[in-house]
């Protein structure tokens, strides 16, 4: 059973196709009791359905199973804990051939299998039925309500449907006494918060804590950000940013933690690549999930005095909504694309006169997509053919494949060659051309009731069905956005220059299928007025310049870590 001291959980995974040997690393160098990651993304459970169609013993993340064989008899020796989403869209199967790994290297593990999660019997046509009865719902799109499921081309039937289920099952699992959890589309941080959750014997309406839990998950589910990548400092810290550190979060019992990373590997952690880490992806000063929502309007990050560790706290907890996001994906077709380089003077006369002849020659084409656009800026007076190279991407898209044969794309792309701008250059890549699949996907919400999660252990024939909250809460579909409240003239400020924003502030972005989000932070208290008056909504507008099309932004500020986020 677990003991007094804090729980740590090592993260080994930020996205599909990670590290091959962080697993291993951090099991040997990360004195930890249970070990995460996140192996998911809209992307992979979009080809994973693809794969799975293709072959029912696909479907699941082949990169954890491939970095827990290396190093499984370590992690059973040291009695670790391992909770992962690999299990993608066949838990089933990935726990399976885990099962048989633990056999074959004499181990006697218990496997537990999170299910509940695929939900795509309730619009896949044909798709088996789960236990729980299909219901007749309407799935509107998460960002654009006018926008429904059922008017959806019906020549693109979905191949499948995750819904984004919470930790409780993976808390089950390890009462039960499971040493791995193969989970599918549990949410990213659900690992982290099960983990948790398991070892002080929390329950489900302590609020406070498990959303303290939430974000210690979200800021180390992407591996080595919370070890110095993206981050927008990373100049002070160049020599230590070679083969990365994976983090560590050291959770206490009331929900505050630690993150640290193991101090044999490379990286850093320090308040402001964390304060990064924490503003990506967010949606404002809520942070939803199946089982809390995380309130981060205090929050605050703080140095401890020790290299590589820092401290969060300030989070406090509501209940979470009666619903959880469901990401439904389909088959939107087939794409190709090339590049024309253009050089030397007349760059944007070169670009007009190829999108005039493209203009002409796909005039009368079934595409569903068509775009020609300039990458780069023409240089005045390149000291290289290299740095006086602009792009001009070709890109379409069709639902039929057949509207991208070779004599409807790639043969009258290159019979431009002799027709074409001085200097001509093209990406003769004729595997560009050709025409690939692609995916669409619809994020939707789901009631929490319809999802029959439940828990199977490999020891025995028991499976545990797993409740949905018993206390729920519903939320505003339009996130508040504010001004602050105090700003400051700013010529109170003194004389200014123009300099890049990003020379003075961090900031960093994410985004979720058609939202993208920014948070800028400085560095110092007494710079945070100078922030808050001067990064408006309006301002943001006139940076975005070209980029701005009319969306709605939202405004708001987190004063305990000085960030403005839109």
């Amino acid at each position: 059973m677990p003991s007094e001291r804090n729980i740590r959980i090592g993260n080994v995974s930020g996205a599909t196709g990670d590290a091959p040997h962080a697993m291993a690393r951090m099991v040997r160098e990360g004195n930890v009791d249970v070990i995460t990651g996140d192996w998911l993304s809209e992307m992979n459970i979009a080809w994973n359905a693809i794969a799975k169609a293709e072959n029912p013993d696909l479907g699941y993340e082949i990169g954890f199973y491939d970095q827990l064989g290396e190093c499984i008899e370590e992690v059973a020796a040291r009695k670790i804990k391992v909770v992962t989403n690999a299990g993608a869209l066949n838990a089933t199967t990935l726990s399976r051939k885990v099962e048989e790994l633990c056999a074959s290297r004499g181990l006697n593990l218990t496997i537990a299998t999170v299910l509940g999660d695929d939900v795509s019997h309730l619009v896949v046509p044909g798709a088996p039925v789960g236990s729980v009865k299909q219901m007749s719902l309407t799935f509107r799109h998460l960002d654009h309500e006018e926008q429904i499921l059922d008017n959806w081309d019906p020549e693109l039937a979905p191949s499948c449907a995750a819904a984004y289920i919470g930790c409780w099952g993976i808390v089950e699992a390890l009462k039960a006494g499971a040493d791995i959890v193969i989970c599918g589309r549990v949410t990213d941080a659900s690992p982290v918060i099960g983990a948790a959750a398991w070892w002080y014997g929390w329950e489900a309406d302590q609020f406070d804590i498990l959303a303290g839990a939430l974000i210690a998950g979200h800021l180390i589910e992407c591996g080595p950000y919370a070890c110095g990548a993206n981050f927008s400092g990373f100049k002070s810290y160049l020599d230590q940013l070679v083969d990365l550190a994976f983090p560590i979060a050291e959770i206490l019992a009331d929900g505050t933690c630690y993150i640290s990373k193991p101090e044999t590997m490379n990286g850093t952690v320090n308040k402001f690549n964390i304060t990064a880490q924490l503003l990506y992806e967010l949606q404002g000063e809520l942070y939803l999930n199946p089982d809390v929502v995380a309130n981060l309007a205090n929050i605050q990050i703080e140095s401890t005095g020790q290299e590589n560790r820092v401290y969060v706290r300030g989070v406090t907890g509501l209940p979470p909504p009666p619903t959880t996001k469901v990401m439904i994906a389909a088959p939107g077709g087939f794409q190709a694309e090339t590049t024309y380089y253009l050089n030397g003077l007349d760059v944007h006369a070169k670009a007009k006169m190829m999108q005039q002849q493209l203009a002409h020659l796909f005039g009368g084409s079934n595409f569903s997509k068509f775009s020609s656009e300039v990458y780069g800026t023409e240089a005045i007076d390149p000291s290289s053919q290299q740095e006086g190279t602009t792009m001009l991407r070709v890109f379409v898209q069709a639902r039929r494949k057949e509207d991208l044969a070779p004599a409807k794309f790639k043969t009258p792309i290159y019979s431009l060659r002799m027709q074409s701008y001085p200097g001509y250059h093209m990406n003769l890549d004729f595997r560009t051309m050709d025409p690939k699949p692609f995916m669409e996907i619809f994020p939707s919400l789901i009631p929490q009731s319809m999802i029959d999660h439940r828990v199977r252990l490999s020891s025995s024939d028991q499976t545990i069905s797993i409740a949905p909250p018993v206390k729920t809460q519903v939320y505003p579909v339009q996130r508040p956005s504010y001004e602050t409240t105090s700003p400051h003239d700013l010529s109170s400020f003194g004389e200014t220059v123009r300099v890049p924003l990003g020379s003075i502030v961090h900031a960093r972005s994410g985004d979720k299928a058609n939202n993208s989000n920014v948070g800028f932070f400085v560095r110092n208290a007494d710079e945070y007025s100078w922030l808050q008056s001067i990064l408006t909504v309006e301002k943001m507008k006139k940076l975005l310049e070209k980029d701005y099309g009319g969306q709605r932004i939202e405004r708001v500020e987190f004063p305990r870590i000085w960030a403005i986020h839109l």
